[in-house]
């Protein structure tokens, strides 16, 4: 017998988010460490909904709608 669990998009970003704010409760990061681990999140979530076919560029223009150049200038990296 399998025990094999699936979930919804909603779920996993419900998930993953929730899990950002677990680590953010107990960790002070500056702006651009919160910007990081909510990145990841989003590319955690893309990834997988895309049968982890996303790259970073995918990622940056599905979640903030800009190129990597653009995505990189707005935040000094």
């Amino acid at each position: 017998m399998s025990d094999v669990r699936t979930y919804t998009e909603e779920q996993v970003t419900k998930a993953a988010n929730a899990a950002a704010d677990i680590i953010l409760e107990e960790i002070e990061l500056d702006q651009d460490g919160e910007d990081l681990l909510h990145l990841l999140v989003n590319a955690a979530v893309t990834v997988l909904v895309t049968d982890m076919q996303a790259d970073f560029s995918d990622v940056i223009a599905e979640n903030y709608g800009l190129t990597v150049d653009e995505f990189k200038s707005e935040r000094g990296f």
